[in-house]
């Protein structure tokens, strides 16, 4: 019995050099950053913004494989060497579209690597600064900015409409601009481009299209997402 007990306090350790505590405890804690993360990842873009929903379930179960990762390697040279080699026949197999998406993969690999070395609080506070960011982007930002973003206005009409006074029209709204214009078989279409439009102005621009033609058939939409949450 003594034998067996003095095994396991070997194994213990050095195990990490660190005691098989301290290790599921890190990953504990890392499957917790990784929750974390993930509703911050989800409150960040909010409901009305497509999101990538694998990100953000993956989350809390990368968080814990790239500790245990860091992990193995901090306590051995060779072993990190090894891992370092391994890794980096790693690659994107899916390109990830957009920058924000990117940052969350980095700061869930920057997390875990400090639950790894034990900065807990390190971990916390990037935590924190990443909700507070997404507050101000959701909140101050929003007013501040408007939602303001690029936008393609379409526009086929039946009627003997003038582009110049669709675009002067638009104007009152927003900086337009006619991209192109053309008529077949009686009915004119037009492509504009409105720039710096805020979200709480797109249903008066429909409105000014109405105007001159209630029946005209109008699509406002803004090009990968622009707008924002």
């Amino acid at each position: 019995m003594d034998a067996l007990l003095a095994d396991l306090t070997k194994f213990q350790g050095d195990f990490g050099e660190g005691g098989i505590i301290r290790f599921i405890a890190a990953l504990l804690i890392a499957v917790a950053f990784g929750l974390a993360l993930s509703a911050t990842y989800r409150f960040y873009y909010r409901a009305n913004e497509p999101q990538d929903g694998s990100i953000s379930r993956s989350m809390p179960v990368m968080a814990p494989a790239i500790t245990m990762i860091f992990w193995l390697i901090q306590f051995s040279l060779p072993l990190s060497l090894g891992l370092l080699g391994a890794l980096s026949f790693v690659r994107f197999r899916t390109p990830v579209k957009r920058a924000e998406d990117i940052g969350f993969i980095l700061i869930l690999i920057a997390g875990s690597l400090a639950c790894a070395v034990g900065h807990f609080l390190n971990a916390l506070v990037l935590l924190g600064m990443v909700l507070l960011y997404s507050l101000l982007r959701n909140n101050i930002g929003a007013i501040a900015m408007e939602d303001r973003a690029t936008a393609i206005l379409t526009i086929n009409s039946e009627k003997q409409i003038n582009a110049d006074s669709i675009q002067k029209k638009l104007k009152e709204q927003c900086q337009a601009s006619l991209v192109s214009q053309s008529t077949k078989d009686g009915i004119g279409s037009f492509v504009f481009n409105l720039q710096s439009l805020a979200k709480s102005k797109a249903d008066a621009v429909l409105k000014v299209v109405s105007e001159l033609d209630s029946d005209a058939r109008v699509d406002l939409f803004f090009p990968e997402n622009q707008l924002g949450a």
